[in-house]
């Protein structure tokens, strides 16, 4: 009762708040929150990707969203070398630039870990890690999980049955001395189990491994998916809120570590399952409330950081690629298939498709789902380092989060689950800053997620901002359309990207020079004016066009015209 209890007051009702539909305040001293994320199973498939899904969806999604947490698969006892190089390659393209704080996990350990020398593991994994940390300077790897769910081979939850929680703990000793040798600073994490409907049978073994193996866990991390539940169950937010509560607490208690959430998704119940295993999101298999999905999806994370979680996994980027047979061969890209399948848990039989966007390699779609317009906003704007403010509301249809970042930006997200209306904000209890200035300084921006109207983009680019709300002492008003998600952000600066230049054409390919701005992220290609592209490439097929380059940024032939324009990181554009 007490969990629920505090669920109430940090993120439910207002009791005793002031008159606005929605107050946000801020303590002296209030957790801190490294971010969302999401699980990046893609980093293994590099080789795998043709190079305009790269180049125009993975990558360019990636540098727009510049996520500041992650789960990555890597790290395995035996990844060889070349499967660690084109990891590392990956991170160069990635998870560098955006400054991605990482936790690693192999998906799945060798069989029977029964059978497996834990000390010789340990170090098998260790050198792994050494060699991205110190030879690839993978440096933001920082947190190391023994096991995707507790899962050995193909055994789903192995260590949690039949007593093996001494084998668990064997194993988490071997790899604490192991990265000690080594110099690794990485914590462990424990225990990446999945919770389902019953929530309740994650707690035992998350107690066990506290009163047993708490030397060796630097924090803690469990999982949590959402089962043959409907999306529109409005009670499903004070369950999350008592749940996480819970989880934070538990972690705290041992030595004041924080919770992680590792995974976390809206599925239907399974179904009945025939010769291929089919991993989907909920708006896959319930396509009638899919947009509506992405809310209840939004409310399970932005829960979790209100609790007290120190980040927050989405399953995930990207789509994973078709079944393909898994097995060695001579050519590069065949062994890369090979290294990729041990990612990927039975590649040859399973259908993983819970990305913001789709990799559908029979025809070649590489659109967005719905939930890449609100998910991708929480990513972008709740970001490493910022202070979580408490959020009240005095309408049970109203929900959300807001954050302090660390360049002292604001991000509110306001989630409404009934009819349209107009809301009031009251922030007057943190009006001012220490210098002086309102902390809401500037107006802020407002990104809106409407269930009724998705706003799907061809080349999976974020919406635009539909207006600005401005903030006097601290009290604002602003319209929530039905059933929708609206973030409102001072994370921004009002700038033009300098001009992209040396636009040229040669034998079909238009090219240009690379923009050398900091805050550069990806390109926008026109023909014509209207769009064709969104890439991080500093060229483009134009799929055998003749014509000739003049000296201009806009090109002209008779026909057509071609202009480039730069994307920064707060969605400005030239």
């Amino acid at each position: 009762m007490k969990n629920i209890i505090v669920s109430a007051l940090v993120c439910g009702l207002a009791f005793g708040a002031s008159a606005a539909d929605v107050t946000i305040t801020k303590p002296y001293i209030r957790w801190l929150f490294n971010g969302f994320g999401f699980q990046n199973s893609e980093a293994n498939f590099l080789a795998l990707m043709p190079e305009d899904f790269r180049d125009q969806r993975v990558l360019k999604t990636f540098a727009e969203l510049s996520p500041t947490f992650g789960r990555v698969y890597t790290g395995f006892a035996e990844q060889t070398k070349e499967d660690l190089d084109r990891f590392a390659d990956y991170y160069d393209l990635t998870f560098r630039r955006a400054g991605t704080t990482l936790y690693a996990v192999p998906c799945a350990m060798p069989a029977f870990a029964d059978t497996i020398d834990a000390e010789d593991y340990a170090e098998k994994v260790a050198k792994n890690l050494e060699y991205l940390i110190k030879e690839r300077k993978c440096r933001k790897i920082r947190y190391y999980c023994l096991t995707n769910e507790l899962m050995c081979g193909d055994n789903w939850a192995w260590f949690v049955k039949g007593g093996k929680e001494e084998i668990f703990k064997k194993f988490y000793a071997a790899l604490f001395h192991a990265f000690r040798r080594h110099d690794l600073d990485i914590r462990l994490l424990a225990s990446d189990e999945a919770a389902t409907t019953k929530p309740e049978k994650v707690f035992p073994f998350l107690d066990w491994i506290k009163d047993n193996m708490d030397d060796y866990v630097g924090a803690y991390c469990t999982h949590w998916y959402v089962y043959g539940r409907r999306t529109d169950d409005l009670g499903l937010w004070n369950e999350y809120n008592a749940y996480f509560s819970n989880l934070v607490q538990r972690a705290l208690a041992c030595k004041a570590k924080r919770f992680i959430l590792g995974e976390y998704g809206f599925h239907p119940a399974w179904g009945k399952r025939g010769v291929m295993v089919d991993d989907v999101s909920y708006h896959l298999r319930q396509p009638e409330t899919k947009e509506e999905s992405v809310l209840a999806k939004c409310e399970i994370g932005i829960a979790a950081m209100n609790q007290g979680a120190a980040a927050c996994v989405d399953w995930s980027f990207v789509d994973y690629p078709d079944p393909f047979a898994i097995e060695d061969g001579d050519s590069p890209k065949e062994r890369a298939a090979y290294a990729a399948g041990k990612c990927g848990y039975r590649m040859d039989t399973k259908y993983n498709k819970c990305g913001v966007f789709r990799w559908s390699t029979t025809d070649r779609d590489y659109s967005s789902y719905a939930e890449l317009y609100a998910m991708g906003w929480l990513v972008k704007l709740f970001r490493k380092n910022a202070t979580v403010l408490p959020c009240t509301f005095a309408d049970p249809m109203l929900r959300g989060g807001a954050v302090i970042n660390p360049d002292r930006s604001v991000s509110i997200a306001l989630i409404n689950r009934g009819p349209a209306k107009t809301v009031s904000v009251d922030c007057s209890s943190w009006k001012t800053r220490v210098d002086g200035t309102p902390a809401l300084h500037q107006p802020l921006r407002r990104y809106v997620y409407e269930a009724a109207h998705v706003p799907y983009s061809p080349f999976n680019d974020l919406q635009p901002m539909s207006g600005t709300v401005t903030a006097k002492e601290g009290v604002f008003s602003v319209a929530l359309p039905a059933k929708s998600i609206t973030f409102l952000t001072t994370d921004y600066v009002d700038r033009q990207p300098a001009a992209v230049a040396g636009l040229r054409i040669a034998n079909g390919l238009l090219a240009w020079e690379p923009s050398e701005e900091p805050e550069h992220r990806y390109y926008r290609v026109f023909k014509d004016g209207k769009q064709i592209a969104s890439t991080v490439a500093t060229s483009l097929d134009l799929g055998g066009s003749r014509c000739r380059a003049t000296a201009s940024d806009a090109m002209n032939c008779a026909h057509p015209v071609f202009s480039v324009k730069s994307v920064d990181k707060w969605g400005n554009v030239r």
